[in-house]
This record gives C-alpha cells, structure tokens and sequence, in this order.
C-alpha cells in the first residue's frame, strides 16, 4: 500500500513530567486566545510511533489489542494502528501557564506532535436527537457574547409555519461553552423580559456609563 505525502504541522507536543500538559510551540502562541481554565477542547494528535508503512498498511485490528476479541475495521475502533495514525480526545483545561494547556492523563506519550486544537461544541461533538437540524441554522448570523454563541434558525419557509404556536417553533440554538440548548420563540421573549428585568435593577451609575460607551460607537 502506497501512501502519498501529506504535510501536517504540529502545533505542539505532548509532555508528562508527573502532569500532563500540552506545550503550544511559540509561533503558534497567539491560536491559545480565548481558551480558559475548564475549557472542554478536541485534541487532535499524531501518533507517530505508528507512523510506519508496515502499521499503517493493518485494516483490522483486535480491540484492546486483546487476540479474545474479534477482528474489526480499524474505522470501527480506537487503534492507533490504522492508514493514518491520528488520535482524537476530548480533554478539560486544567489551567492554562504561558504556552502550556494542563490536562487530564491521556494515553499518549510523551513527545506525541499535537496537529490541531479545537473547542468542544456539544451540539456537534455528542450529538443528541437535533431539534433543528444543522442545515436550518442561520450560522453566519450567529453572534457571541461572553462565553454564549447564540445562533438563530433561518428565516425561510415562513408559509409552512402559520399553524405553529410560539412555544413550539424553535427559534434559537444557544451554547454555553460545550453545552447546548433549544429555545423556542416563547422562550425568546421570555429570556428578553428577564434580561430586560436585570438590566433596569442595575445600579444607575453603570447604566450611564452603559449608554456613554454605546453613544459613542
């Protein structure tokens, strides 16, 4: 089996001295902006030691490495022996030191090249029973404040929708760092009343301030 070059650049390495961490490689620096303590993320690695044509030729495997268990496509399990050798794990940042990631043990070793680093979305990563299917979301018109991403649903097909009822039509997808959640158009305007609700009890001197800065943009 032939396999052709394919240039993947690591972002970083896999380092265990008593703790497990991932050391961010200084060019790549400025990708850790946003990234915060507890932090679900995907880890997306380079196992190289199997990087060999010999494993990477193996199409079936026994899981665990475990000869009692029946052969399986390597697509079907989690063997680091497969046509190419990249691991995927959802990991927690511990905490976060300079160009370090501090994480849970992973069974990695020491050295292995990280590829990629992406945060963990639940609506796309442990996907559930979807009430508005992904083709529906309004994505470029989603907007982040904080830590929430609130993503509308597409304003089409609005001829199908007479008969629905607010409390039934579901209107927006809101994430909360790896968790997701569905409102529906009743929920909407019950989330703006309370929001409105908290933002009068503020105290005056910050709503003055509020409406200085927002003046002035």
């Amino acid at each position: 089996m032939d396999f052709e070059p394919f240039k993947l650049v690591p972002v970083g390495y896999v380092r265990k001295n008593g703790e497990t961490l991932i050391e961010i490689l200084p060019e790549f620096r400025e990708a850790m902006d946003g990234l915060a303590e507890g932090d679900w993320i995907k880890l997306i690695l380079w196992f190289h030691a199997s990087d060999r044509p010999e494993r990477r030729s193996i199409l079936k495997v026994h899981p665990y490495n475990n000869p009692e268990n029946p052969l399986r496509g390597v697509f079907a399990t989690r063997s680091p022996v497969r046509p190419n050798p990249l691991a995927i794990y959802a990991v927690r940042i511990n905490r976060i030191e300079g160009n370090r990631l501090y994480i849970d043990w992973i069974d990695a070793m020491d050295g292995t090249p990280v590829v990629d680093i992406k945060i963990l979305v639940e609506r796309l990563d442990c996907p559930g029973e979807t009430q508005i299917p992904e083709g529906e979301l309004d994505i470029p018109s989603s907007r982040q404040v904080g830590e929430v991403n609130l993503i509308p649903r597409k304003n089409e097909h609005l001829d199908e929708l007479e008969e629905v009822p607010p409390e039934e039509y579901e209107a927006l997808v809101l994430e909360l760092g790896p968790k997701t959640t569905t409102l529906t158009a009743k929920d909407l305007v019950e989330l703006l009343e309370a929001l409105m609700e908290v933002y009068e009890n503020l105290p005056v001197e910050i709503k003055d301030k509020l409406r200085q800065h927002h003046g002035s943009t």
